[in-house]
């Protein structure tokens, strides 16, 4: 069977490259935590609050009274550059907050998604650390870390020892959440599936990808990789059915006909013996 195993190693790194990046990253309000009477940082809240980044920091440099050295205006420069996209200067001022007031989780774990942004995943999990050291049940900052945590051995061959400690992060996530509804359940049962395929563990990552199919038979991505996880583990049937789901639902990869295609091969070198 030289023919499909040669074609199946090709599906396999294939895929291994669309795992890169496939994590899904966790957002929380970042607004959510700052309250304030004052009338310059009130109205800048009210201008990120609707996507007026530049608007806000006009406001920003207007102020003259003693809250323009607050942490809580720090903090919302770096929102309003964050928004711009001007990565550098937001983790700038976030950093001034974070200095201003070194219990700021909010700061710390913006700062985190900007180095993120940046590539610059060692310094993102540093302040996930720090995130989680204020506060040990801030989920977003476990879901991250263990994305930052992927991301930064992600050129190295067979990080097992990260990837484990960002299993370790969702499950978790998981335990906290036992008991409670969540909306964003699926997004973490996704990406544990995700780590059990990047750790060659198959079997779990199908299992996972069921649940999060569960909490959500919208999630298109889970289908797919859920037929990837099939696919490794040759049950090539399953594979091609949720490859289809996946593709219904408007999920699709430029593998996608690939693994279909491949999976045709496999069930007719089959026939072909039974034949």
């Amino acid at each position: 069977m030289p023919r499909v195993v040669n074609i199946s190693t090709l599906v396999l790194f294939l895929a291994c490259q669309v795992l890169n990046g496939q994590f899904s990253n966790m957002h929380y309000d970042p607004l959510n935590r700052i309250a304030t009477q004052d009338y310059y940082l009130a109205q800048a809240v009210n201008a990120i609050q609707t996507a007026q980044p530049d608007k806000a920091i006009r406001i920003l440099k207007k102020n003259r009274t003693p809250s323009k050295k607050y942490f809580e205006s720090f903090y919302l420069y770096g929102l309003a550059y964050k928004q711009k996209g001007d990565y550098k200067k937001a983790i700038h001022y976030f950093s001034k907050a974070a200095h201003d007031n070194s219990n700021s989780l909010p700061a710390f774990f913006e700062r985190g998604n900007c180095y993120m942004a940046q590539k610059l995943f060692g310094q993102a999990v540093f302040d996930f650390n720090k995130v989680i050291a204020i506060d040990s049940t801030f989920l977003p900052a476990y879901n991250n870390r263990a994305y930052a945590r992927i991301r930064n051995f992600g050129e190295a061959v067979h990080p097992t020892r990260q990837l484990q400690m960002a299993r370790r992060d969702l499950q978790k996530v998981l335990s906290l959440n036992e008991n409670a509804e969540n909306e964003k359940k699926h997004i973490y049962y996704f990406n544990l599936g995700m780590l059990d395929l990047y750790l060659s563990e198959y079997l779990a990552a199908k299992q996972n990808f069921d649940i999060s199919i569960a909490n959500d038979s919208s999630f298109a991505k889970a289908f797919y990789f859920r037929g990837l996880s099939n696919f490794l583990r040759k049950a090539y049937h399953e594979a091609a059915d949720d490859f289809i789901i996946a593709e219904q639902l408007g999920y699709t990869t430029v593998n996608t006909p690939e693994f279909l295609k491949v999976i045709d091969m496999i069930k007719a070198y089959y026939d072909s013996l039974a034949n």
